[in-house]
C-alpha cells in the first residue's frame, strides 16, 4: 500500500469519505489547484469533485482562494487534527449529556465481543490503565510493544505485573517476565498471535490477535473464565520453570493468593508421600 493510500485510509477511519480523503491528501501534495486539477490529481471523478470540495469546505479542511477560476488550499494537518479533536470532544460531551439517563450496569458474566485488531488493542490499553492491583498477561512481541508504555505506567502506580511469552520481549522495569525469547516470525509459521489479559482477577480479555482480519476477542467478568485463563498462564509459567530449570514457585504462589498452600494441605493429607 502506497503512502497516499495509507494516509487516505487513516482519514477514512476518522469519518472522511474515500473521495474526501483522496481530495484532501492530494491537496497536501499539490496546491493551490482548481477543481479540475484536483479531480485529475486525486482520482476523484469530475462529477463528484464539486460536492467533495463543498463538504471539505464545510468541515474547514480546505479553503478557496480569490482567483478566477477558484483554486483551493488545504488546512495544515496539525490544524486539521486540532479542529477534529475539538469537534469530536464537543459531540462526545453532548452525546454523554443526553445519554446519561440511559446508563446501565455491565451484566455480570456477560461475554462481550471486541471486533478487530485496533479495537482489541484499545480495549487492552483501557483495561491496563484501570488496573489497581495486578496484571497477568500472555502475549506476543508485536502486541507487547503496543501495550508496553501502558504497562510501565501501571507499574509506576504500584500494580504488580506478570508477563508470559514464547517470544522475545524487551526489558520492562518492574515487570515479572517469563519469556523464552523465540523469534516471532519463526513462531508465526506454526501459531497465530493470541492474547490473554487478566486485570485484578476481575476482568479478562482473550482471543486471537490478528492484525489482518477482523477477528473477535472476548472481554468478560465471568468468574469461571477468569479462573481458567489465569490457570492457563500459571501452567505456562510453571512449565517454563521446569524447562529452563528456574524456580518460579514464589511467583506461582503469589498469583494463586494462598490457594496453593491449602491445596498442598489437602494433597499431603490424602497422599502423605507427595512432596508439595
Amino acid at each position: 500500500m502506497s503512502k497516499f493510500d495509507t494516509v487516505t485510509q487513516r482519514l477514512k477511519d476518522l469519518g472522511f469519505t474515500i473521495y474526501e480523503a483522496k481530495a484532501y491528501v492530494s491537496l497536501l501534495e499539490h496546491h493551490p489547484v482548481t477543481r479540475y486539477e484536483l479531480s485529475r490529481n486525486s482520482g476523484v471523478p469530475r462529477s463528484a469533485i464539486y460536492n467533495v470540495i463543498h463538504r471539505l469546505e464545510e468541515l474547514g479542511a480546505v479553503a478557496a482562494q480569490s482567483s478566477e477560476p477558484e483554486k483551493y488550499i488545504p488546512l495544515p494537518p496539525d490544524k486539521l487534527f486540532e479542529m477534529l479533536s475539538r469537534q469530536f470532544d464537543h459531540r462526545l460531551q453532548a452525546a454523554k449529556k443526553y445519554l446519561k439517563d440511559f446508563e446501565i450496569q455491565i451484566v455480570p458474566d456477560q461475554l462481550w465481543n471486541i471486533v478487530g485488531y485496533e479495537n482489541m488493542i484499545l480495549k487492552a490499553k483501557e483495561l491496563i490503565q484501570n488496573a489497581k492491583k495486578a496484571i497477568y498477561i500472555s502475549i506476543w512481541h508485536r502486541e507487547f510493544i503496543l501495550l508496553q508504555k501502558d504497562l510501565q505506567k501501571a507499574h509506576k502506580r504500584g500494580v504488580q505485573i506478570y508477563i508470559y511469552s514464547f517470544t522475545d520481549l524487551p526489558e520492562t522495569p518492574g515487570a515479572n517476565i517469563f519469556g523464552y525469547g523465540l523469534l516471532e516470525k519463526e513462531l508465526e509459521k506454526i501459531w497465530a498471535h493470541k492474547i490473554i489479559l487478566i486485570i485484578d482477577k476481575n476482568e479478562v480479555l482473550m482471543g486471537e490477535a490478528d492484525n489482518l482480519q477482523k477477528k473477535k476477542t472476548v472481554w468478560t467478568t465471568n468468574r469461571a473464565l477468569i479462573d481458567i485463563a489465569l490457570n492457563h498462564i500459571i501452567l505456562d509459567i510453571t512449565i517454563f520453570g521446569i524447562r529452563l530449570r528456574k524456580d518460579v514457585s514464589g511467583f506461582v504462589k503469589t498469583m494463586q493468593n494462598g490457594e496453593t498452600a491449602y491445596l498442598g494441605k489437602l494433597l499431603t493429607t490424602k497422599h502423605p508421600d507427595i512432596k508439595y
